[in-house]
């Protein structure tokens, strides 16, 4: 591989117990590819996710961001470099307005902190950013709702935008369309290919159909460890691949 890996994972281990959740995972993502991170349920997709945002800390390991080694770093000094984490469930400010949501994730990279006694509707030029951002997410029309107040898929693509705010060059997706219905999947879809022009994306899926229109490149996690690493042809062609997940009706 010529190409300096943005994120370079180096022999991770993290256990509860007697349960190792991340086998001495190692992994590459480069600058402005999709990776997809799939596998079943309990194969430790969530838990290594969880280190690189910072959220757990790991046994031993390595995690290279740009050159340097973040491994102890803390989430905010992660997301000051570039990292960003969408989650798997929602996590919004659901009594502030959708505006005002975005608002703070600008304000939170500005370095900024957010003042009750000045709101944020006030702020003429962190608004204009906000509804920017808001017309590219399609959302400008809810943005003086609450958050609460949207649909579940708008509140998973609004959640993606908070991310998306932070303009970071590695955006960790932990299921985005996670209980979307099918026309918000597909404005997911095409949102997560627009902003791989942006940063590059390691993305949780279990929409299969989505997973392979998106990756350039796919790992897949048994057991808390990566199995293979391939483009999404050599990952469907995988006889291990095959028999740990995909299943025969995939080859």
């Amino acid at each position: 591989m010529s190409q300096q890996p943005l994120l370079n994972i180096q022999d991770l281990v993290k256990s509860f117990g007697a349960l190792r959740a991340t086998d001495h995972v190692s992994l590459q993502v480069l600058a402005n590819e999709i990776h997809a991170l799939i596998g079943p349920n309990g194969a430790g997709k969530t838990s290594l996710v969880a280190q690189l945002s910072g959220l757990l800390s790991s046994d031993s390991g390595h995690i290279m961001f740009q050159g340097q080694d973040i491994t102890a770093m803390a989430t905010h000094e992660r997301v000051r470099l570039g990292l960003a984490r969408s989650f798997q469930i929602t996590r919004l400010f659901k009594s502030f307005t959708v505006l005002e949501n975005v608002a703070l994730s600008i304000q939170a990279r500005a370095g900024n902190s957010f003042s009750f006694w000045r709101p944020v509707n006030q702020e003429t030029e962190l608004t204009a950013k906000a509804m920017s951002l808001l017309n590219e997410l399609g959302l400008a029309t809810r943005a003086h709702h609450y958050a609460s107040e949207l649909a579940h898929g708008e509140q998973r693509i609004l959640e993606l935008g908070l991310a998306v705010a932070t303009q970071p060059k590695l955006l960790l997706l932990d299921e985005p369309m996670a209980g979307a219905g099918p026309v918000e999947s597909e404005r997911i879809l095409n949102l997560i290919l627009k902003l791989r022009e942006q940063s590059a994306i390691l993305l949780i899926e279990h929409d299969m159909d989505a997973v392979f229109k998106l990756a350039d490149r796919i790992s897949v996690m048994v057991s808390g460890a990566v199995i293979a690493t391939g483009t999404p042809e050599e990952i469907r062609r995988n006889p291990q691949v095959i028999a740990a997940y995909l299943g025969e009706e995939n080859a």
